[in-house]
């Protein structure tokens, strides 16, 4: 049996906060030739489970104009399942065929022994990570989803992606909002909250669920009217009314055993530092006459 591709989920989540296109990390380089790739139909593909929600509609027309202009640069990846194909990347691709209508698209079909089928839902979520145009949505509900399968700590997943826990703590609570929200990912893909960015849910976070609403609304009707989301100052001055007042920390009273305990410790301590200061003398004096 052939070795299982290896990936390092921290190399590739730097490449994805960095911005940049890359290699698929499941592939080695040699296989994105074209003569270890075939034609298969696009309509015998499947594109389920995939974390990523939100595709730029735009983008994806500009792709399929390229393509169109310039061929398919790299196939997509799938893997044979019930007859038919499973996409493992390259969804942007498989969605400008179809707004071609094209009937087949150039793709490296993988077998068993090269994907460890256990982990394919981690792979697409992986792959997801390194996409250049990726939304801070998406990146925080793959990020969370990645959590959720290996059942870690913030602190766990920051470690394991190298990234610091503070960054991985903003992400995590960027999707926690979302997903209390109860807007459908996938039929709602298009809903304003998924472009709000993660600095503007940081200020969110320490509200609670019927507070954290109301900015999400003041945020939302901002976009619709000035084309673009308050400032983080405005929003700032939004929620500073709302986030829960700190209660008067008052000092514990000690009931009259506790205090009677307190001055019976307290007179132990005198009588052992008075002992020792004795102590000290004596070895003082006798270190003066032994100069002598």
């Amino acid at each position: 049996m052939k070795n299982k591709a290896n990936y390092n989920p921290a190399d590739i989540l730097s490449r994805a906060t960095a911005r940049t296109s890359s290699l698929n990390p499941f592939l080695k380089e040699e296989e994105t030739s074209n003569h270890n790739a075939t034609d298969i139909p696009v309509g015998q593909i499947l594109t389920e489970n995939n974390p990523r929600k939100t595709f730029n509609e735009s983008t994806i027309r500009e792709l399929a104009e390229s393509i169109s202009q310039y061929g398919l640069l790299q196939p997509i990846v799938v893997r044979k399942k019930a007859g038919k194909y499973e996409l493992i990347n390259g969804e942007r691709r498989f969605r400008a065929h179809k707004l071609l209508k094209r009937k087949t698209i150039l793709a490296i079909v993988k077998n068993v022994e090269q994907i460890d089928i256990s982990k394919l839902p981690e792979i697409k979520l992986v792959e997801n990570l390194q996409r250049e145009d990726l939304s801070e949505s998406d990146l925080a509900l793959s990020l969370q989803e990645l959590k959720n399968r290996h059942k870690e700590t913030n602190e766990q997943l920051a470690k394991r992606i190298n990234k610091s826990a503070q960054w991985v703590k903003t992400k995590i609570a960027h999707a926690e909002i979302l997903k209390e929200t109860n807007i459908n990912t996938t039929s709602e893909k298009n809903h304003p909250i998924f472009q709000i960015p993660t600095s503007l849910f940081t200020e969110i976070a320490p509200l609670d669920m019927t507070n954290r609403k109301k900015a999400i609304d003041y945020l939302i009707k901002g976009l619709e009217k000035k084309g673009d989301f308050p400032s983080r100052n405005d929003l700032r001055d939004f929620v500073r009314p709302l986030k829960p007042s700190k209660p008067n920390k008052t000092k514990p009273k000690l009931s009259n055993l506790e205090l009677k305990d307190l001055k019976n410790k307290l007179l132990k301590i005198k009588e052992k530092i008075s002992q020792l200061q004795n102590e000290k003398s004596i070895i003082e004096e006798a270190i003066r006459k032994f100069k002598k």
